[in-house]
């Protein structure tokens, strides 16, 4: 019964959602290239985000005191941002992207790495 009704739910949805597409004028900037190229960056910052979780893992080690586990937390949520910063660089747009991300990298890269290693050490040594 909730399969048979999840089915008309869903393709109700689906005619709508086609129905509305269909009156949307098409960007040509979105090709099929644009679609390939997002998707092999996505899954790119997905891959980071795992050897991230697997490098907090191993300086974590596994008799660590409390602080130094929130300290690792707080270094994954970096290595989060930092590669989201990177995802925001290399996703292809269809306008022009913020100044502060295209126009000065260095300081962000600094300050990204600068607050990483900074988390990393102080976890080490606690």
């Amino acid at each position: 019964m909730y399969l048979l009704l999840a089915a008309v739910v869903s393709g109700t949805g689906w005619f709508l959602f086609r129905r509305w597409r269909n009156r949307q004028a098409a960007d040509q900037r979105l090709s099929a290239a644009f679609w390939r190229n997002s998707l092999v960056v996505l899954l790119a910052y997905l891959l980071y985000l795992l050897a991230g979780g697997f490098l907090t893992r191993l300086m974590a080690g596994f008799n660590t005191s409390g602080l130094a586990n929130l300290l690792l937390v707080g270094f994954y949520l970096v290595w989060i941002a930092y590669g989201a910063l990177w995802l925001l660089r290399f996703l292809p747009h269809t306008g022009r992207k913020p100044a502060w991300i295209d126009g000065s990298r260095f300081w962000l890269d600094v300050l990204g790495i600068a607050v990483l290693l900074g988390f990393a050490v102080v976890a080490r040594l606690v």
